[in-house]
């Protein structure tokens, strides 16, 4: 539920494979804001996905020309998908205070949150009612691909849930973390290839393994979203450390706190930075817990842990039966794109 490449990142880092489908991609978002003129939505609307980067619907337009699967098709779920997507980042900006998203200030920052929860309310019903009106395909399949957007859902509020409850969790460990980010972002990131696959018939043993893929490299990217939060360049107005100053459970905290070499005053000092609300976090006190983790090794961990999991995530994909060589080398450079960014 993190913020992807923004606009910001150059162009030249964006794959070939990728360039195409971003392009249609944003064009579709753009005729759906044309198309929408409720009244006291179009403004929020507006300002919530211009400025997106539109990875997920490029994913499902890429993975849909890969496997022959209908492009009509392909678009409206990555669409559907993007939707719920910005729908969860309203939601997240709120619950953790977060004031700047993609280089511009927050929709409830820019518009209140009223307005900000009534525009995410749309958009998770505007998701789904595109998923209830992919009319191309059978009735069973249609059926499976509602279990599979609202299990996806569900799945990523209770991952959120349990990111919340552990917010400055002294107990907080490895495992601990691998469940939330599994939930929040593993079958998230994975939802925008799972429509093409079934609009292309696939067995439900090969939908699981895109799920297995899924819950490799939607981790990998959200670890390496947490060590970007310690640099300027994510879109955030040049602040670093948002994670540390709203208490999040990175895989940054739990290496910490599991590490034989802390002590127990810089456990605590470590706590009571995690358990202090935003606004009275210090940069002092942030610069310190950077310097913590990196004495402690965790951002060396976190990094390695990132490109284990992409190494893993490319040897699930290149196992997928029919998957063309060509296919494989632009899976490649998509998980570089994701894992491998510097924003």
């Amino acid at each position: 539920m993190h913020n992807l490449p923004t606009s910001e990142e150059s162009s030249h880092s964006v794959p070939n494979c990728l360039l195409d489908p971003l392009q249609r991609a944003k064009d579709l978002l753009s005729e759906t804001l044309g198309s929408w003129q409720e009244v006291g939505l179009q403004e929020g609307l507006q300002a919530q996905l211009a400025g997106g980067k539109a990875l997920r619907p490029a994913l499902a337009i890429w993975w849909g020309k890969q496997i022959d699967a209908s492009p009509t098709l392909s678009e409206q779920w990555g669409l559907a998908v993007e939707l719920l997507h910005n729908a969860f980042l309203i939601h997240d900006d709120i619950e953790d205070g977060d004031r700047w998203r993609r280089g511009l200030p927050t929709l409830w920052v820019s518009a209140g949150i009223p307005i900000a929860l009534n525009v995410a309310d749309f958009l998770v019903a505007e998701a789904y009612r595109i998923v209830a009106t992919l009319v191309d395909t059978s009735p069973d399949t249609l059926v499976q691909l509602q279990r599979d957007f609202s299990e996806t859902h569900r799945t990523t509020v209770l991952g959120q849930a349990l990111d919340l409850h552990h917010r400055a969790d002294p107990e907080f460990t490895i495992s601990d973390y691998e469940q939330i980010i599994r939930k929040k972002t593993g079958r998230y990131l994975a939802l925008a290839w799972i429509g093409p696959a079934r609009f292309a018939a696939w067995s439900q043993d090969l939908v699981d393994a895109l799920w297995q893929l899924g819950d490799e490299l939607g981790p990998a990217f959200q670890i390496r979203d947490d060590v970007l939060d310690l640099s300027p360049g994510k879109g955030r107005g040049g602040e670093i450390g948002c994670d540390i100053r709203e208490g999040k459970p990175s895989i940054l905290v739990a290496h910490a706190l599991q590490s034989e070499e802390i002590s127990s005053e810089q456990k605590g000092r470590l706590l009571e930075v995690l358990g202090k609300p935003r606004e009275e976090t210090t940069p002092q006190e942030v610069d310190w817990v950077v310097r913590l983790f990196e004495v402690m090794g965790s951002v060396s961990f976190g990094n390695d842990e990132a490109r284990r999991r992409r190494t893993k995530g490319s040897s699930i994909f290149s196992s997928l039966p029919g998957i063309s060589s060509t296919s494989v080398s632009e899976f490649e450079s998509i998980a570089s794109y994701l894992i491998d960014r510097k924003v």
